[in-house]
């Protein structure tokens, strides 16, 4: 009876024990997949605010982040959205380092209309203009009249304003001050402070308005279609300026992006307010490259158009200088 008594309590007792065991194995297990389920598969810190934050982003494939220059970092991204392949590229500026942005145009002079030109073109002009050119982007919607091309929305370079006639619903506007900050704001209040306006590019539909997504929007082919995208945002505190592209039309490598999720994504990433600029074909990111002595901006996504579309401006990030 005694040895069948203790038998019975070693049996129990190792009972309990491998019962909170498997207790403890299966909390840790549910605990990393609750994380990577969070997370969809992200690791980088701003892909998990992204993919947190936009429901149709279904995993992260791929991460890949490196300093192209002091205060310029770039997260290239391969994520499934809407079960479509999709790339993306962020290029965080840090506008407390030595670098800052500036508006482009072809031939680096202060006008637009006459031509259109590549991105990479437009860093190669500023740079031989005695910028020191890091990264360029294309810039706003431009259209045709009168044998001009005409951008839609405000337009300022070098503290010269190029254009101040604002069209379809190119009501909003992301500008640098003298002071060296960034910010996205409707034209009444940019009008507020343009004496201190060195550099204007307007864009067509504000995305992040002091950090919530802007609720209403123009339902057209352009906003709730897949389609490669360009657009920018800032931080609250106007000192770090946040260049997104988004590759499209290319079914099997990027299909793009919808308006309304590109909103939750600024959001995601940290935008206090991000504006939507020119897209589709214009969608165009380049980096310098130094080699030899000589210096070069190759293009970093691979935009819908081959060779990159000619575009009327654009923003760039350079070297300040003392």
């Amino acid at each position: 009876m005694e040895n069948m008594k203790y038998t019975m309590s070693y049996i129990a007792k190792n009972f309990r024990v491998a019962l909170m065991l498997s207790l403890m194995m299966l909390l840790c297990s549910c605990s990393s997949e609750d994380k990577l389920d969070l997370h969809k598969g992200a690791t980088l810190p701003i892909m998990q605010g992204i993919a947190d934050n936009v429901p149709y982003i279904q995993s992260v494939e791929k991460e890949l982040t490196y300093d192209l220059y002091d205060g310029v970092r770039i997260t290239d991204v391969i994520f499934t959205y809407c079960a479509k392949p999709t790339r993306m590229i962020i290029a965080e500026v840090d506008l407390n380092k030595n670098v800052t942005i500036v508006t482009s145009t072809p031939d680096n002079k202060p006008e637009v209309g006459r031509i259109l030109q590549q991105v990479a073109v437009q860093a190669e002009k500023a740079e031989a203009a005695g910028r020191k050119v890091i990264l360029g982007t294309n810039g706003d919607f431009f259209s045709k009249k009168n044998d001009l091309w005409i951008p839609g929305g405000l337009f300022y370079k070098d503290g010269v304003a190029i254009k101040t006639e604002i069209g379809w619903e190119a009501d909003h506007v992301f500008y640098m001050l003298k002071d060296g900050t960034a910010h996205i704001t409707s034209v009444p209040e940019f009008e507020l402070v343009e004496q201190e306006v060195v550099h204007a590019i307007g864009g067509w539909q504000r995305m992040v308005q002091d950090g919530e997504v802007v609720k209403s929007f123009t339902v057209n082919d352009n906003a709730m279609q897949f389609h490669p995208r360009t657009f920018v945002g800032v931080s609250a505190d106007n000192r770090k300026v946040y260049l997104f592209v988004i590759d499209g039309r290319q079914p099997e490598y990027s299909n793009g992006m919808r308006l309304e999720d590109m909103m939750l994504l600024c959001q995601g990433a940290g935008c206090y307010q991000a504006l939507n600029m020119d897209g589709g074909g214009s969608t165009t990111m380049v980096h310098r490259v130094e080699e030899g002595g000589s210096v070069s901006f190759e293009v970093m996504n691979q935009p819908s158009d081959n060779p990159a579309r000619a575009v009327i401006n654009g923003l760039q990030v350079i070297a300040k200088t003392n």
